[in-house]
């Protein structure tokens, strides 16, 4: 079944588009933000980890309720309670209470939301339309992403009260569109058996999504601070970078659909690992910050259409697929954490932020060795099946 066929997965990518929004809007600025309220380089890196870790702690909630309720139920309450993350940073001003309500609550929002949205997302359509669909999300992600930036910036410079609540109020409308998809019956307890035998593919290839995202968004704090805590143009360079990102996705998902995910997924990383070598040593001006954005969207492309599709499939063909959401996610979290409280000592220890890159540089050459093995797996499997039908 085609992507604009399959009206689940329609009405899921609507809900997706409105919540990216409000995530575009305002959670990219997130280690700006606290860095622009009175923290020190070292304590936002430190309060982010801290963020983080609430995810680990708090991920055996999302599975109770995935459980007991339904993952259908978890993803609109994991929605609800990822809109409040905006307005609990409304308050924050410094090293105060604050803090401590904002990091819980998005914690619990990032477990309660991700872990179904990425089961029920894999349980829509099939491997072979795989990569479209994905390309075809996350083309919709980007065009409302070269919108949110713009607008989260001019507002943030402005009012934080109205810059917090419009992604609130659009993430509660996001709900909206779930109503529409439908329920699936509740999955059953993993075993003892089922936990042992889950495939480590998911959990490994995510550490390394974790330090490579993670650690990258370290490069947006430093043209931050390259723009002299503009939060408006600012805004509009990460704008002009996600148009840039809008144009390729859905080509690249077709390819993986036609067999060339290991040569898109090498591609992706590689111009990634060129883009933040060069800058890390040599993006100190506007234009080359602007010439980097728009390589790394075209990167972005081929890595996370590459990436996600892989992780979807796995994920379907997994003996207990939510168990394996599950323990993918937290293989994030030990990536993403490892890459904050990394940035927080290179800060503390008043090493250059830029050496931070190196990093994600380590996360995307691991994604490629693990995604390289998977789509090698995958090419004989077919290879295999293509001569046992001849």
């Amino acid at each position: 079944m085609s992507s604009f066929s399959n009206k689940d997965l329609t009405f899921l990518n609507v809900h997706y588009g409105l919540r990216a929004m409000g995530w575009e809007m305002c959670s990219m600025f997130t280690l700006a933000y606290l860095y622009r309220q009175g923290l020190s380089l070292t304590l936002a890196f430190t309060v982010y980890a801290g963020m983080l870790f609430m995810r680990t702690l708090t991920r055996p909630v999302a599975m109770y309720f995935c459980l007991k309720k339904g993952v259908h139920f978890t993803l609109i309450l994991g929605t609800v309670i990822f809109a409040c993350r905006y307005p609990a940073m409304i308050p924050i001003q410094g090293l105060s209470f604050w803090l401590i309500p904002f990091m819980f609550i998005s914690g619990l929002a990032d477990v309660l939301y991700w872990v179904p949205y990425h089961n029920y997302f894999a349980s829509i359509g099939s491997a072979e339309t795989r990569g479209s669909n994905v390309g075809i999300r996350d083309a919709i992600a980007t065009v409302v992403a070269v919108i949110g930036p713009g607008i989260g910036g001019i507002l943030l410079s402005f009012n934080a009260f109205y810059a917090f609540a419009m992604p609130f109020v659009l993430t509660l409308c996001a709900v909206i569109p779930l109503i529409k998809t439908p329920a699936f019956p509740l999955p059953s307890k993993p075993s003892g058996k089922e936990k042992k035998e889950t495939d480590p593919f998911g959990f490994i290839v995510f550490i390394g999504d974790g330090l490579f995202y993670q650690a990258g968004a370290i490069w947006p704090l430093i043209v931050f601070i390259i723009l002299h805590n503009n939060f408006s143009n600012f805004g509009l360079i990460l704008a002009l970078a996600a148009f840039f990102r809008a144009l390729g996705s859905v080509f690249f998902g077709k390819m993986i659909d036609k067999g060339k995910g290991r040569l898109i997924c090498y591609i992706g990383y590689g111009l990634h690992i060129v883009i933040l070598t060069v800058r890390g040593l040599f993006a100190h001006t506007v234009p080359i910050i602007i010439a980097c954005d728009f390589f790394a969207a075209i990167a972005y492309c081929f890595s996370m259409t590459g990436l996600m599709t892989a992780v979807y499939n796995a994920t379907k063909t997994a003996k207990h697929p939510l168990y394996f959401t599950y323990y993918t996610e937290l293989g994030w979290d030990i990536g993403a954490i490892s890459a904050m409280l990394l940035c927080a000592i290179l800060c503390f220890f008043d090493i250059n932020l830029r050496w931070g890159l190196l990093i994600s540089i380590i996360g995307a050459c691991l994604k490629i060795r693990v995604l390289d093995k998977y789509y090698r797996k995958q090419e004989k499997s077919a290879k295999k099946t293509f001569i046992q039908a001849a």
